[in-house]
């Protein structure tokens, strides 16, 4: 009897590679979401590092220049921390995208695992249905040779 061989073999690879693919998608979106956390957090202490010069400087003497630059430095700052944020925003939701899309493919490939699994049965059943034929044939003619030997 042929060796087993399932019709959507190929499918089933090609669904693997795609979930392959999501997955090594879904860790370099997972890492730029926490290159995204840490620059936001270096913005942050950096924002609190000016804030803090600000004040200190604020106490003693401080010219109208200084206040300006501090002002649009600290502006500066909080816009790219806000740009920062948004852009989490993008990746989280490409990220639950990814995600759905990896549950997807997982389901499918589930679904051709169990058919190949019940094509798999079908075919071992099969076998041993032939071996038992083959068995039952080989001892009956076995029987029959005796009886012409005797």
């Amino acid at each position: 009897m042929k060796k087993f061989s399932f019709s959507l073999q190929k499918i089933l690879e090609i669904k693997q590679q795609i979930l392959d693919n999501f997955k090594y998608e879904l860790s370099n979106l997972n890492h730029q979401l926490i290159s995204l956390d840490m620059d936001i957090k270096n913005l942050n202490n950096k924002y609190i590092s000016m804030d803090e010069e600000f004040n200190k400087k604020s106490s003693v003497c401080i010219t109208v220049g200084e206040i300006t630059y501090y002002k649009m430095l600290m502006g500066s700052i909080l816009k790219k921390v806000e740009n920062k944020q948004e852009d989490k925003k993008i990746i989280s939701k490409k990220i639950l995208e990814k995600r759905i899309e990896i549950i997807s493919v997982n389901k499918e490939i589930s679904s051709l695992e169990k058919l190949r699994d019940k094509e798999l049965e079908k075919y071992n059943a099969l076998v041993t249905k032939n071996e038992e034929i083959f068995i039952e044939e080989f001892i009956s003619s076995k029987s029959i040779q005796q009886q012409f030997v005797f």
